[in-house]
């Protein structure tokens, strides 16, 4: 039960009850109707200052209105196409309280309950517009709770920007159970820190990178955390172990925008400890503690299509409460990019007898070398177990003669020359990046995954450098 008088939102200095949070979110209400905004209108928001975007969120529920988050700094042209895709009919800005017409007169193919709009990340393609309706989203956050155990008393530090389905979900989560929502301005590993020391913090989500980034600052665990959630993209084995030796309690999680966030969820065990009492490595082969594509368990009401284990791995199906409406069109017509309620991820998977999942990368995550399917994912995980690696990734260059080139980018204290020494006795001929190059950061999208365009183009600048002076 929400008790009126719990602490639902703290931000920065502030913290307001459901019952104030439910006033204030009222009082917004009240004014966007005046305005004119309708049930089953968009209205478009930026995702900062964070605060006034849950408070925007809280009263485009009250009226049956839908919210299409976006980065604070997209430009102008990004904006326009946001409007151009979804047909969206208002836009707000939080700095002068205007809710503002874009000149869309959106004629709805059907009617339908839209809460959300939201970007895929765009981390590895053109992002997409998924919409999601408040069935979705409350399957979605009911399955999580009871599989994470939160509840009223408990408190959700939440860091990933809201304008990607991982930071924004955790607000409906969070409402849903009466737990407090600790909201930052996205992620700072050292104001993070600060608030998991001096706040009762419970649950919290981050990427690998943003995790990695804790770590380095300190690795001890906080003493109230019962659930650190990490997803968005593969954990490498070595950035698994420093948190599972430290104490941490990881949780890894399957999800993606088009299923609201997480539908499978798996808890690893701690590492084994030696008669001595030192804790051991974890070994990386398959199978092992440190193995990330064993034991998912699927949320409840999720539905997945994909061949048993003893067979090769798939291209998942999944069907369910949480599953989207569909990709945004102009019109908002709902079942683009499902087959009769059936989404296909484009992550290959088994399932095994007990009916869990197991993940063995993407269907787009092999490229061919001299003739050799080469698992891209395999490589950064062997790279990212290297000595004296932080965090590596993978940057796949044309290539006249052999199709493609892989060139390793790399943060950590190893030079350049021992990792590629350490990836000619670890991986195959075709495996083996043509260079390795250190960084001293990784660039990060707003969602905190790795931003592998950028990447990319660093490399061909870095590159080109290195044959001028050659």
């Amino acid at each position: 039960m929400v008790i009126a008088t719990a602490p639902a939102l703290i931000y920065g200095a502030e913290c307001w009850s459901v019952a104030a949070l439910r006033t204030r979110a009222q009082h917004r209400a009240d004014f966007l109707t005046a305005q004119g905004l309708r049930a089953g209108q968009v209205v478009l928001a930026p995702d900062a200052p964070a605060f006034d975007l849950i408070l925007l969120q809280h009263a485009l529920a009250t009226l049956g209105a839908a919210l299409l988050p976006y980065r604070a700094n997209a430009t102008p042209a990004q904006i326009a196409q946001l409007v151009a895709t979804t047909g969206a009919e208002w836009r707000w800005f939080p700095e002068s309280n205007q809710l503002v017409e874009t000149g869309c007169n959106t004629v709805l193919a059907t009617k339908t309950a839209l809460a959300l709009l939201i970007n895929t990340s765009g981390s590895s393609g053109t992002p997409k517009v998924v919409m999601l309706t408040r069935d979705n989203l409350l399957a979605s956050a009911q399955a999580a709770n009871a599989r994470l155990g939160l509840q009223a008393g408990d408190c959700w530090l939440a860091c990933l920007r809201l304008c990607h389905i991982g930071g924004i979900s955790i607000s409906y989560r969070t409402a849903l159970a009466g737990a407090t929502l600790l909201l930052h301005d996205g992620f700072d590993a050292a104001k993070v820190l600060a608030d998991l020391q001096r706040q009762p913090v419970t649950h919290l989500s981050v990427v690998p990178p943003m995790l990695a980034r804790l770590l380095d600052l300190d690795p001890m665990p906080p003493p109230a955390l019962r659930v650190l959630l990490v997803g968005g993209q593969a954990i490498s084995p070595a950035l698994l172990q420093r948190a599972l030796v430290a104490g941490w309690p990881v949780y890894l999680s399957y999800g993606m925008t088009e299923t609201a966030s997480q539908i499978a969820v798996r808890n690893p065990p701690r590492p084994p400890f030696s008669k001595g009492g030192s804790k051991k490595s974890p070994p990386l082969e398959k199978g092992g503690w440190g193995d990330l594509s064993t034991g998912l368990k699927l949320s409840a009401g999720v539905e997945v299509q994909a061949p048993d284990c003893i067979a090769p791995a798939q291209r998942l199906r999944i069907r369910g409460a949480m599953v989207m409406a569909g990709y945004a069109t102009p019109q908002r017509q709902p079942g683009i990019g499902l087959v009769n309620g059936w989404f296909e991820t484009a992550d290959l998977g088994c399932l095994n007898a007990e009916g869990q999942l197991h993940l063995h990368g993407r269907a787009d995550d092999v490229c061919v070398i001299g003739g050799n399917n080469v698992s891209l994912a395999r490589v950064e995980t062997v790279i990212n177990a290297a000595p004296g690696v932080a965090e590596a990734v993978i940057v796949v260059l044309d290539d006249s003669i052999w199709g493609h080139q892989l060139i390793a980018v790399y943060r950590g204290e190893s030079d350049a020359a021992a990792v590629q020494r350490w990836c000619q006795t670890q991986l195959s001929g075709a495996e083996q990046p043509r260079q390795v190059l250190r960084m001293r950061r990784l660039p990060l999208l707003a969602s905190g995954k790795y931003d592998r365009q950028r990447l990319t183009a660093i490399v061909h600048r870095l590159l080109r450098d290195l044959t001028r002076r050659s």
